[in-house]
């Protein structure tokens, strides 16, 4: 009789267990964020990111703008697959030369727990009518 409800009980702690197992990892925390980087020397940038409209659990708004407002701020949906966070803008001024600027494509892509990432910004020309190219970046956002 014991055994018999040693082991009810046991089946019983293991099925609520399995229940009410903790899920997936949680989405990105919304807020603000420091955009730590090597590619920017004129400002510091800080992010907002918001929940996306309509509501998707794979996907975070991200708002960035600099501290000293240096560059173009930026807007733009991310959308989490196999762990990354991945978004891709069109900044006017992406490519800094000697006296003026140049449009580039940057995509930042980051790891969704350990907020670290790149940073893949493509351009047409480069400076002085030079060839096309891309360049590379790492970011970590750090949570205010």
């Amino acid at each position: 009789m014991l055994l018999t409800r040693v082991a009810t009980v046991a089946a019983a702690l293991m099925v609520s267990a399995t229940m009410l197992a903790p899920s997936a990892p949680a989405a990105m925390r919304l807020g603000n964020y420091d955009l730590l980087t090597n590619r920017y020397t004129q400002s510091s940038w800080a992010w907002f990111v918001a929940m996306c409209v309509p509501r998707d659990p794979n996907c975070v708004n991200v708002s960035g703008i600099t501290r000293l407002n240096f560059y173009a701020p930026y807007n733009s949906k991310a959308f989490l697959v196999d762990g990354r966070y991945s978004f891709t803008v069109d900044m006017p001024d992406g490519l800094r030369c000697i006296g003026y600027n140049l449009p580039t494509r940057d995509t930042y892509t980051w790891d969704e727990v350990s907020l670290a990432g790149t940073i893949e910004s493509v351009y047409d020309v480069g400076c002085f009518n030079g060839p096309p190219g891309t360049q590379f970046w790492t970011f970590a956002l750090q949570r205010l």
